[in-house]
């Protein structure tokens, strides 16, 4: 079934009709975005243009309770969402509850991309138009409670998208390659820069196609789809960083599900 992507907040902040005036109290749910004119918002992030006038996109938290921020004008109360449970067996216990050098390459690793989505560079564009990287299936939406060998675990804040070992992956938007790496948990990963506190990573590759500093433009691969890391068998993990919040990457393409 094809979710629609006029989803409740995209209505009340009237983010895809910038014609209309956007009310300045909002409620959206958790880890979505809101569309804002930048000049009420007085805010710094990423910037997208229509009609030659200015609009701010901003990323809003995983929240487990009702939350609410200002920015600027703006007053915008953030609702709670359940996405559903995942529950996934690994049998390599190390992966599970790793050694202690393991567990500090993992921190280190979690510091490293921490520290380059806090990052602001320069935007490719001042659009917020997206492709899927992988133009399959969802196999595990964003935002499950995560349960591993019964034990419960963080929520999964990625999109995973179905893919056969060697399958391309390709740029979803024009930017820097920041990271392609070796890491513990998620493998074979990239990071791309889009510029104005917007980022988007792949984990779990089978092969880069790219390296450190590259430029991609949309459409343009990356990599492969892989299983390495800890992982049950080959897809792409795919997450997205909007001014240092993870968002739902479900909102910005349009695929289906594996199952409803």
């Amino acid at each position: 079934m094809r979710r629609s992507l006029l989803v409740s907040i995209f209505l009340s902040s009237c983010a895809l009709n910038l014609e209309n005036e956007i009310p300045l109290s909002l409620i959206a749910d958790s880890s979505s975005f809101v569309i804002l004119e930048l000049n009420r918002a007085k805010q710094e992030g990423y910037i997208i243009t229509k009609d030659k006038k200015k609009y701010l996109v901003y990323g809003l938290p995983y929240v487990a309770k009702e939350q609410s921020i200002n920015l600027g004008e703006y007053n915008i109360t953030i609702k709670p969402k359940f996405f559903g449970e995942s529950r996934i067996e690994i049998s390599d216990t190390n992966l599970v509850s790793p050694k202690l050098s393991d567990q500090e390459r993992a921190s280190a690793e979690y510091l490293k991309v921490k520290k380059i989505v806090s990052g602001k560079s320069s935007q490719f564009d001042n659009n917020f138009n997206f492709i899927s990287p992988v133009d399959t299936i969802i196999t595990s939406k964003f935002g499950k409670r995560r349960y591993i060998n019964n034990n419960p675990r963080s929520p999964h804040m990625a999109l995973d998208i179905r893919g056969a070992v060697g399958k391309e992956i390709v740029a979803p938007k024009t930017g820097k390659v920041l990271m392609a790496e070796q890491h513990f948990y998620g493998g074979k990963k990239i990071i791309l820069d889009h510029g104005g506190g917007l980022f988007t990573a792949y984990s779990h590759l089978n092969e880069f196609e790219v390296e450190e500093g590259d430029i991609v433009t949309q459409g343009d691969i990356i990599g492969y789809v892989g299983m390495t890391g800890r992982v049950t068998g080959p897809h792409l993990h795919w997450e997205v960083y909007l001014n240092e919040e993870r968002i739902n990457p479900e909102l910005l393409v349009d695929l289906e599900y594996a199952q409803d």
